[in-house]
């Protein structure tokens, strides 16, 4: 009986955790894997292309937040339509959540220079505590190491309109807002604190070329969660001879992010970034680093 009340209060206080944060992965290098945040984009490019990107956010404190994430596009050759896949795993301490998607989309040309995209992500999570990670102050308190968890549908929908300069998009994620249960016991109160809530994210950008050797680009992405305050970023990138870029972001309440890569025949693709943490979280953590590894089959394209 004892185990099951604390089960419950764990999840009262993940649930409390979670709904006033960011549920779902950040990434401070978002604008080289918009499939990530929005399904839509799936295929846009000609070419398929896969990534691979790791997080390791408040370096420094335990338990800190970790994301891994795989994901791969790619458009159908004769349709107007691309495909995509994501594979991801986000952990903090004893809590984690894991998930597989499929994506669909559809673009619509508009004109010569501008495309509507539309796309839908479909998939599971798996959420877990895992009970080995946990200790308590009180010494006779003590719990197996059973790891309880639950299995739940999820999906997410986005557009994207795509411009010669210019794009535009929007997504919103966990559309089922999936009760989180640890535990079945009558107890665990069914209300919206103890459920995945959706988040929206909008993201506005242009690009241009400045010369023949350099180009820039620059966006602004827009944030909401139940229950949250609006959390806007930026940021803005240079990229020399379309091979080695380098920009700045800047995201309220949270950090500013230094960010650098190198692009080899432009097809593969290393990024890395650093965010200098500035909230209240700043006297324990030695920032976020994230890395990327991408790549573009351009030889197996199509126009």
């Amino acid at each position: 009986m004892m185990r099951k009340r604390i089960l419950i209060y764990m999840v009262c206080l993940f649930c409390a955790t979670v709904s006033y944060g960011q549920q779902t992965p950040l990434y401070s290098m978002y604008m080289f894997n918009e499939f990530a945040y929005n399904p839509a984009v799936a295929g846009l490019s000609k070419y398929a292309h896969a990534q691979v990107n790791n997080r390791y956010q408040f370096v420094g404190i335990e338990n800190a937040p970790i994301t891994a994430t795989i994901t791969l596009t790619g458009k159908l050759s004769s349709q107007p339509m691309g495909w995509g896949g994501m594979i991801y795993n986000d952990s903090q301490g004893a809590f984690s959540k894991f998930g597989v998607y499929g994506a669909y989309s559809y673009h619509l040309n508009v004109n010569r220079y501008s495309r509507l995209a539309m796309g839908l992500n479909i998939g599971v999570i798996k959420y877990a505590i895992d009970l080995s990670k946990i200790r308590f102050l009180e010494e006779e308190t003590s719990l197996d190491e059973s790891i309880y968890s639950s299995i739940r549908p999820d999906a997410s929908f986005g557009v994207y309109y795509d411009m010669r300069h210019y794009f535009v998009g929007m997504s919103v994620d966990q559309l089922f807002n999936n009760r989180i249960e640890i535990y079945d016991d009558t107890l665990v109160v069914d209300n919206a604190m103890n459920r995945f809530k959706s988040h929206l994210n909008m993201m506005v950008g242009c690009k241009y070329n400045i010369s023949k050797t350099l180009k820039c680009d620059a966006s602004v992405v827009a944030r909401k969660v139940y229950a949250s305050p609006w959390q806007f970023e930026g940021s803005i990138r240079a990229t020399y001879h379309e091979t080695i870029w380098g920009g700045v972001s800047y995201r309220t309440q949270d950090a500013a992010v230094l960010f650098l890569g190198y692009t080899y025949r432009e097809a593969f693709s290393f990024g890395y970034s650093y965010d200098m943490t500035y909230s209240k979280l700043k006297e324990g953590s030695r920032g976020a680093h994230e890395v990327f590894l991408s790549f573009e089959f351009k030889q197996r394209g199509k126009e």
